[in-house]
């Protein structure tokens, strides 16, 4: 089974070795690319260094909010603002499960509390911390909203995850984030949007991270997806990130009949399984 995954576009290469221990722990004893790529992710989400499950980045109001998804060729599962539960991208895999494709807010976690995913706060220190420097750069400015908009363009939009696998013709993606910096109540970016944080089809699996806003208005996972048969699978991820505006970050991971492939704007960390 051929495998990548990331930790999100704007992080280090240092991280590195923190997909690497996860892709090797979640792919273990997986017999299938869905399996396989829902158990990497699952383990990312359990590594508070990433900006999904425990660690997630903690919103203006002091809540967390986090979307997942999961997708092959046969079916889609996708949740959108989940709250208080340790693994996000298994309540996609319940939706995927289901006769849903996709499910959103308090719904959601009413869902996930019904299939037994029990409260769990994925809220850490380091976020905490965030929080109270991101609330004081905003404090005492009649201008608050303006204020809000220019630090939000700035954004490094790092450390959420992703994975896709492909294994005899079957791919297979999955993703799971936390949110952004600056980030109020409700906003959901590209991670759970089918075709532009993720997109599977006959041509392989992809998984895009970075800034969420730009990917939706460009579908840039599926338009990846499409351009892999006519320009190959290295210059389809490469398109996909130069067709974004210059100040945008984007990652791109992609696997298909040529095998696994990245590009990103800025450092990406990742790992594959060839």
């Amino acid at each position: 089974m051929q495998i990548i995954a990331h930790g999100g576009v704007g992080g280090t290469r240092e991280q590195d070795g923190c997909v690497e221990e996860a892709l090797e722990k979640g792919s273990k004893g997986t017999e299938t690319p869905l399996e396989a790529v829902v158990g990497v992710v699952r383990e990312l989400e359990d590594d508070p260094i990433f900006n999904a499950g425990t660690g997630s980045r903690i919103r203006l109001d002091g809540t967390i909010q986090m979307d997942a998804a999961v997708m092959t060729p046969e079916d889609i599962g996708s949740i959108a603002a989940v709250e208080r539960v340790r693994n996000p991208i298994l309540v996609a895999l319940e939706v995927y499960h289901s006769p849903y494709v996709f499910l959103a807010g308090a719904d959601v976690t009413r869902f996930a509390r019904k299939l037994g995913y029990e409260d769990y706060d994925p809220s850490t220190e380091k976020r905490e911390k965030e929080l109270a420097e991101m609330k004081n750069k905003l404090k005492g400015d009649d201008k608050e909203l303006d204020d809000l908009r220019n630090f939000y363009r700035k954004v490094g939009f790092g450390d959420t995850v992703g994975c896709v696998a492909a294994e005899d013709g079957n791919y297979a993606a999955a993703v799971s984030t936390g949110g952004t910096d600056y980030c109020i109540r409700g906003r959901v970016g590209d991670s759970p949007v089918p075709g532009a944080g993720f997109f599977v089809g006959e041509h392989g699996a992809v998984v895009t991270t970075g800034k969420g806003e730009e990917i939706i208005k460009r579908m840039t996972a599926i338009r990846c997806h499409d351009m892999i048969p006519e320009y190959g699978i290295k210059e389809a991820c490469r398109i996909g990130v130069e067709n974004l505006p210059e100040d945008t970050t984007l990652g791109i991971i992609a696997v298909g009949e040529e095998g696994p492939w990245a590009d990103s704007s800025r450092e990406m960390p990742q790992a594959k399984k060839l």
